[in-house]
């Protein structure tokens, strides 16, 4: 079961504005990734813009300006969420004049497309297409997943009201993102899934390089409240301190031969033993074990945003 028929249906009002997938569709995507990995890492261009210049706001460094990674210059449609990042950052005028629940040198927080208190996005000042982009795995790159842990948690912008906090990013399938900005998804985690993980926790490994073969099912929702059941690598870490993109790109991307674009992650607590948080990785090709559900490129079906 994908996601993908359930939003042709009408069911998007829970991301409303945030309309991903680039020119070159899945395939162009994809294969761009497995042929451009290394030829836009990133870091700041030289004789780029000055600080208040869309695409380098405050000092932050930002990729290299690529098809892979997108160009400042892009706007409209699936660019909306740039655009209102500039429009937050200053660097743009309105239309649109979106919410900015905080601006700062390297990222915005913007409500959701659901409108409920536990449905906020955390996007970059930079330009950056989504999860292909390789600066974000880079040295360079601001560590936005403790960034977005911070901003949901109570007195914050993008304070989460729900049980459990889960924050996720999708792949960059033009048939399940929605827009060409990476974004993180500050939400609600469906009901039962801490309990699932909770379940499997004596299994889930705790070491970076046993992550990419620690394969987990698990009974998510679809948008229509359905269950359905798909497979995630799992991994424990003690915090946040570290770039989860880096964490992926290294310990199972690499070492298995697949390309970030087709990768989901998803990060909720821990909440058994010393605490920490579970990162949950999957893409639609997941190697699963035999009688194990397959994986997806969404993280949809863990997350709860309406």
């Amino acid at each position: 079961m994908t996601m993908g028929p359930d939003r042709a249906s009408g069911k998007m009002q829970r991301r409303q504005f945030v309309r991903l997938s680039g020119t070159l569709g899945a395939t162009g995507v994809l294969g761009l990734v497995a042929a451009g990995d290394a030829s836009a890492d990133g870091g700041q261009v030289p004789g780029s813009p000055p600080a208040d210049a869309p695409g380098a706001p405050g000092a932050a460094p930002c990729p290299t300006p690529s098809q892979l990674c997108g160009y400042p210059s892009d706007t409209g449609g699936r660019y909306d969420l740039w655009d209102r990042v500039q429009v937050c950052e200053g660097t743009k005028t309105g239309p649109p004049f979106p919410q900015c629940l905080r601006t700062t040198p390297t990222y915005v927080i913007l409500n959701g497309g659901s409108g409920s208190n536990h449905d906020f996005l955390l996007v970059p000042s930079c330009r950056i297409s989504g999860i292909e982009c390789p600066f974000i795995a880079t040295a360079s790159a601001p560590n936005y997943w403790l960034e977005a842990w911070d901003n949901a948690q109570p007195g914050q912008p993008g304070h989460v009201v729900y049980p459990h906090i889960g924050l996720g990013v999708n792949s960059a399938d033009p048939a399940i993102r929605q827009q060409d900005q990476l974004h993180i998804h500050l939400a609600g985690i469906h009901s039962g899934i801490q309990t699932q993980l909770n379940n499997h926790d004596s299994t889930i490994t705790n070491v970076p390089s046993n992550w990419r073969n620690q394969i987990v099912p698990i009974w998510g929702l679809t948008s229509t409240g359905t269950p359905a059941p798909r497979s995630y690598r799992v991994l424990h870490v003690a915090n946040l301190n570290q770039n989860l993109f880096t964490l992926l790109r290294d310990s199972v991307v690499r070492p298995t031969g697949a390309t970030m674009a087709a990768q989901i992650l998803a990060v909720t607590p821990r909440l058994v033993g010393n605490g920490g948080f579970y990162v949950l990785n999957s893409e639609p090709g997941l190697p699963v074990p035999p009688g194990q559900p397959g994986g997806t490129g969404t993280v949809d079906f863990l997350l709860a945003y309406a």
